[in-house]
């Protein structure tokens, strides 16, 4: 017979702020559900829909370091959570947030695996060997003395599933552990965790906008913090309308192949180069990333950047707008080389719009946010009004005077999308902007890409979702360490 490892007892809950379980506030409401020992859960829906909120009941973030009001009972492995502490419950329950940047703090890879059995207090050769065993499952082998600094987000995503892995724990809660990884990295970390949960009988319950029903054995989703559906994968992933409606993407094939082919050399003949890469290296310290990397960008391209993480994508993408400088060759842009340029004459010619939004917003209102740019240019207050009403209608965000980070994570994108059209660029570089989001939010956020490339903006796509490549890019590019290993444009149909 199955065994209850974890099991919620009509549970609901409301943040702090939200008024005492008021209904229309509820982020989970009236939840009776139980996870199997052993068994794998996937937890899918769109953006605000619970997912996380239910993960940080397990092991006790909620209630005891959010606050907020809670009603109903938690039990993990036969402790209620509101009677145990984070740390009593972070021995039974393993944690990986989606934002990798949250729970890294050591100097080294190797540090950060071993922080959770060194408080343990277990000894110093079964740290060693559990260090040694979780960096090989996320493929993080020979990066014991990185600094997690210098590691790409799908690395330092490895980084955090390996510290979790090491505790060893009878259950791994993953909130999106999957969204920077590249399709390989995807693979391999699924591989890891199933090894696992096949050696030690692990319970894993994972959040995700992927397809993953070769792994789960069901499927949970949530929708406005209740449950809507949870059958066996296969039956979930077979009904397509359920999926739209949810905001989940449907199972899709992209075939490259057929969507784009060589690039033909002498389309650049015809058309002004607006960014040009020369011989281009970069290394941090001993380090070498990126090695004599050649490319042209033309204007009005619109360019999917793809390869593994790690491979120098966002490395790139802060040279091009002059965050970091070549350690060796040159970058042009729009003729002008930026070792003569500043960065912030070089974000008047090109925009840049980070994986993380909330890097890029510091104001108390998505208006003063945008104004801001505008108030850079000497414009008048009625000007500056007019200009910031502009952007925002082209973003698709109604309330100038709602707080930026309070936003959902599509309308933070959309945010910063409106502050780098304010200060004029047309070129415009998004940096794994689909990271986080969820289907839909996705699909908003390339929309806007769409419709500026539509108006002539030149736009580049760092991603790793092949279906956004297919359905929007016009050139595919993809690098590694050692330059551009495919260069393809779009057929015409």
């Amino acid at each position: 017979m199955l065994q209850e490892i974890i099991k919620f007892e009509n549970v609901s809950y409301s943040y702090p702020g939200q008024g005492a379980l008021d209904s229309s506030k509820l982020a989970l409401e009236n939840i009776d559900f139980c996870v199997f020992e052993g068994e794998f859960l996937a937890v899918m829906g769109e953006n605000g829909s619970g997912k996380s909120t239910f993960c940080k009941l397990i092991n006790g973030i909620i209630p005891h370091h959010t606050g907020g009001f809670l009603a109903g009972t938690v039990i993990v492995d036969g402790e209620r959570t509101d009677a145990s502490s984070v740390p009593q419950l972070a021995v039974k329950a393993g944690m990986v947030l989606d934002d990798p940047d949250a729970q890294i703090f050591t100097s080294s890879v190797r540090d950060e695996a071993a922080f959770g059995p060194e408080n343990l207090l277990l000894p110093p050769q079964e740290i060693q060997e559990r260090v040694r065993q979780a960096l090989a499952a996320v493929g993080l082998a020979g990066f014991e003395d990185r600094l997690p600094s210098t590691l790409s987000g799908g690395e330092k995503q490895r980084l955090v599933i390996a510290s979790a892995l090491s505790m060893k724990s009878k259950i791994l809660v993953l909130d999106e552990p999957l969204c920077r990884l590249d399709p390989q990295g995807q693979a391999e970390v699924l591989s890891a965790l199933m090894d696992i949960r096949k050696n030690f009988g692990i319970t894993i319950i994972m959040t995700s906008g992927s397809k993953i029903p070769e792994y789960a054995d069901r499927v949970c989703i949530l929708s406005g913090g209740k449950i809507t559906a949870c059958e066996k994968s296969e039956k979930i992933y077979n009904d397509v309308d359920l999926l739209i409606k949810n905001g989940i993407q449907p199972p899709v094939e992209a075939d490259l192949s057929s969507v784009f082919r060589l690039e033909d050399k002498n389309y650049f003949s015809t058309m002004k180069p607006v960014i040009e890469i020369k011989d281009f290296s970069f290394s941090y310290g001993s380090n070498l990333i990126i090695k004599d990397l050649n490319l042209t960008v033309v204007e009005n391209d619109f360019i999917a950047l793809t390869g593994c993480n790690g491979c120098g994508k966002t490395t790139l993408l802060k040279n091009i707008t002059g965050l970091l400088r070549p350690s060796s060759g040159d970058i042009y842009i729009n003729g002008k080389n930026t070792k003569e340029l500043s960065i912030s004459s070089i974000s008047k010619e090109t925009g840049f719009v980070m994986q993380n939004p909330d890097n890029q917003l510091f104001t108390s209102s998505v208006f003063n946010e945008v104004a801001f740019a505008f108030q850079n240019l000497s414009l008048s207050k009625k000007d500056i009004q007019k200009g910031v009403k502009n952007v925002l209608d082209i973003v698709g965000l109604e309330d100038p005077d709602a707080f930026p980070h309070a936003l959902n994570r599509a309308d933070r994108t959309k945010t910063v999308i409106a502050c780098v059209l304010a200060q004029g660029c047309k070129i415009i570089i998004f940096d794994e902007a689909d990271v986080g989001q969820d289907y839909l939010g996705s699909l908003r956020i390339m929309n806007i890409a769409k419709n500026l490339h539509l108006k002539g903006y030149t736009i580049i796509f760092v991603t790793h979702n092949m279906s956004l490549v297919c359905n929007y890019a016009h050139r595919l590019i993809m690098i590694d360490r050692n330059g551009i290993i495919m260069d393809k444009r779009r057929n015409e149909k």
